[in-house]
């Protein structure tokens, strides 16, 4: 099976190699020249050229699970930063009415309850 391409309208594109286990995204110009491609079987001769720094393996991708936790980290580290922001809120000598403490109290719940959120941690 040949490589598979995926030209856009500039003659950027994706090529996924013949054993699938490998992609490569070109920009709209040849990346050793900076020359803008003239067509697409220049893309092809170029990508046929067998530069083995031009392919990522899918395997080198994050898995989902390492993207969802890349996600929760920095959510929390988020969620963490508006808590901080918000301590002042629940201080005894605060100047805030009772009312708009119990606001700011539910505010806070919901931060910390973020992370059983159904889609946590991509919300």
């Amino acid at each position: 099976m040949p490589n598979t391409y995926t030209f856009n309208d500039d003659l950027s594109c994706s090529v996924v190699s013949d054993d699938e286990l490998s992609f490569v995204n070109l920009p709209n110009y040849n990346p050793t020249t900076g020359n803008l491609w003239v067509s697409e079987e220049e893309v092809k001769a170029y990508v046929d050229e067998g530069n083995p720094n031009l392919w990522m393996k899918y395997s080198d991708l994050p898995t989902q699970e390492q993207l969802d936790d890349r996600a929760a980290a920095a959510n929390r580290i988020k969620r963490n930063q508006l808590l901080a922001d918000s301590d002042w809120t629940q201080m005894n000598d605060s100047p805030l009415t009772d009312e708009v403490k119990t606001a700011w109290a539910t505010y806070r719940t919901a931060l910390r309850d973020l992370t059983t959120h159904e889609n946590w941690p991509n919300l």
